[in-house]
């Protein structure tokens, strides 16, 4: 177990200028959440919040509190006694990420009020809240029917954020494009609000807002602008939202807390990029001995020809393939309980088991699904069904399993994420979370979920319009959904995909897909081509696939805006790879600096051809530590420096 150290420290006022008043400051200073209670009407008070970075005012006076059987906490709030303050430095690791060695360093102050408590945490890149309600009260059930938290965003700048999720379905999947540079406080087109993450550039900082920890006591929530002067709101999910007739409000007995409200900033972009408080604000590893744990690379047959999953050939074959590629995993999608012509499920595992090769399955989280006439869409939600089907699998050698088709982010299946994990766990089974909620720091207490889908994939090519845009949304992601969690896009696939006899064009370079092993990180980074793709590349780029690694012990943004390019970055042992991606339709030259280890080592370039189909053979000159590099138009390029 991880040491633990906590300073205590008595408030006492520190920093306060009236008994109304709290402040806290990040462990270096730069970052200030300062809580207020003022006058709201006539005899009345409300509390409010306010958020620094450095001087600049990046969170305007904004409204704490929430509705709980009636009763509105933050009105009229009665102090209950004097605010503590307690230092954090909590040293753990991960098993997949952006960095798996990390420390959770913040200071933590609790303000006591009759009722319920406000908890915050001042992070050097950021700040985080929540409501606690200790108190005990013999099981009684609470009900909580609005959460008046806002942000007020000052509105001088930009954002970057997608629409709640809404199609025929009404499934809040969180795979829209984002909405990219739009004026702050602009309103849904659809009236249902926006999805966390949110990112923001205003007052000279870069902000990011989400959410974390999701215990079962409370649904996923996202964001509406029915706050003061059209201030973004917490807003809970959908009452048409599938496992209707289900309530969305939050539904809990004591002792409760809510999930945090994450406030990610700093001077500097990179610090979006790397910050890793989502993880932090999480519980610690509830699984013991993770040795098991093993992240790692795959191939699957879905994406170019769907039914394949069925044909014991076909992935027979992924398996030769990927022991050749040095790729851990095969992944079969739907339809692996009919597989045939030759063998069946079982055989694969067999075969891929002495080949050295891990397999993972498909399965229907059965969301909703309880009465359903399927046997199989209620494997995993039903306890009992999921344990029997977990402890069979893994008799088997089965790796890991893919879950789909969550469909709502109401709680009674928020529930049933850490259901899930908890018991994979025990039967020694990774997880892909797919067709799920974004991530809110599940990796750090369940290690072994290893990615969540929550994006618009290399799964929806299969319409022009959507390669079309293909660029820019994959320069948007690495500093928006990306930088909250592993990612299960898909990625690096040449081919052009084919829906229903109809293929649809690539138009992003062949060297940009490379890149994407490393723009795009996921602790289970499923590679989604034909075979032949990879197999038929030429030797530089199929190296550099057999090589890149699935987790880092570091990650940089190097260069980057926000659905214009990225440079990212990372450090697994003492190799660094290096990616880039140019997110706009035209040609341009990009320069930048190296991380400081890398100007003494040697590096290979993989660039842009003569045309989007094409590699290129083109010298990248390194002077100094810097980096200049052409694109073409949607162009990229991979590097590895050692």
């Amino acid at each position: 177990m991880k040491a633990i150290f906590y300073s205590l420290i008595l408030f006492c006022c520190l920093g306060c200028r009236t008994e109304k008043e709290w402040t806290l400051a990040s462990p270096d200073g730069a970052v200030r959440f300062v809580a207020t209670q003022i006058p709201e009407g006539e005899g009345t008070t409300i509390l409010q919040y306010s958020v620094y970075c450095g001087d600049s005012l990046v969170i305007n006076p904004s409204r704490l509190g929430l509705v709980m059987d009636g009763i509105e906490y933050g009105k009229d709030a009665r102090p209950a006694g004097k605010a503590v303050v307690k230092t954090m430095n909590e040293p753990y690791e991960l098993k997949a990420g952006k960095q798996l060695r990390t420390v959770n360093a913040c200071r933590e102050m609790t303000i006591p009020f009759e009722g319920f408590q406000l908890i915050v945490r001042a992070y050097d890149d950021g700040i985080a809240f929540r409501y606690a309600f200790t108190q005990e009260d013999d099981g009684k059930q609470h009900t909580i029917t609005d959460e008046l938290t806002e942000f007020s965003v000052p509105a001088n700048g930009k954002a970057w954020i997608h629409l709640y999720d809404w199609n025929e379905r009404h499934k809040p999947s969180y795979e829209q494009y984002s909405k990219n540079g739009i004026a702050i406080n602009t309103e849904a087109s659809h009236g249902r609000g926006w999805a966390f993450p949110m990112l923001f550039n205003t007052n000279d900082c870069w902000m990011m807002i989400t959410e974390a920890y999701l215990d079962g006591s409370y649904p996923a929530t996202h964001i509406d602008n029915s706050g003061k002067n059209k201030a973004y709101k917490i807003r809970f999910p959908e009452i048409e939202e599938p496992v209707v007739p289900d309530a969305v409000e939050p539904v809990s007995t004591f002792p409760w807390y809510t999930p945090w409200r994450a406030i990610i900033v700093g001077k500097e972009l990179n610090t979006v990029f790397r910050t890793q408080m989502v993880s932090h604000l999480n519980p610690p590893s509830v699984i013991g001995d993770d040795s098991w744990v093993l992240p790692g690379r795959a191939s699957w047959s879905w994406w170019y020809t769907g039914g394949t999953t069925r044909d014991y050939k076909t992935q027979i074959k992924h398996v030769d393939f990927n022991h050749a590629m040095r790729w851990e995993y095969v992944l079969i999608d739907a339809g692996w309980q009919r597989m045939d012509n030759g063998g069946t499920m079982e055989d694969v595992v067999k075969y891929a088991g002495e080949k050295g090769v891990g397999v993972w399955l498909w399965y229907h989280s059965g969301a909703g699904r309880e009465m359903d006439s399927i046997p199989t869409h209620r494997l995993m939600s039903d306890p009992v069904l999921r344990r029997a089907e977990m402890e069979r699998i893994s008799r088997l050698g089965v790796r890991g399993i893919k879950v789909d088709f969550f469909d709502t982010d109401k709680q009674r299946i928020i529930q049933l994420y850490p259901a899930i994990l908890k018991d994979a766990a025990e039967f020694y089974l990774l997880v892909d979370l797919h067709g799920a909620t974004l991530p809110r720091g599940f990796e750090r207490t369940y290690p072994n979920l290893m990615t969540t889908e929550a994006i618009r994939g290399a799964e929806t090519l299969g319409r022009q319009e959507r390669c079309d845009r293909a660029a820019e949304h994959n320069a948007t992601v690495p500093f928006t959904r990306n930088v909250v969690g592993s990612m299960d896009y898909t990625p690096v696939t040449f081919s052009n995909k084919i829906r229903q006899g109809v293929p649809a064009i690539r138009q992003t370079t062949v060297a940009h897909q490379l890149a994407l092993a490393v723009v795009f990180e996921s602790g289970f980074q499923c590679y989604a081509d034909r075979i032949e793709a990879y197999e038929e590349l030429p030797r530089m780029p199929k190296l550099f696939l057999k090589d890149v690694p699935a987790v880092w012990d570091e990650s940089q943004l190097l260069a980057g805006y926000p659905s214009d390019f990225a440079v990212v970055a990372r450090r697994k042992g003492k190799v660094w790879y290096v990616g880039g991606i140019n997110g706009k339709n035209e040609e341009r030259e990009l320069e930048f600096s190296l991380p400081e280890a890398c100007k003494e080592l040697s590096s290979t370039w993989i660039t842009d051809g003569k045309d989007k189909d094409s590699f290129g053979n083109e010298v990248i000159s390194v002077i100094d530590g810097k980096v200049k590099v052409k694109l073409l138009a949607n162009g990229g390029f991979a590097g590895t420096i050692r």
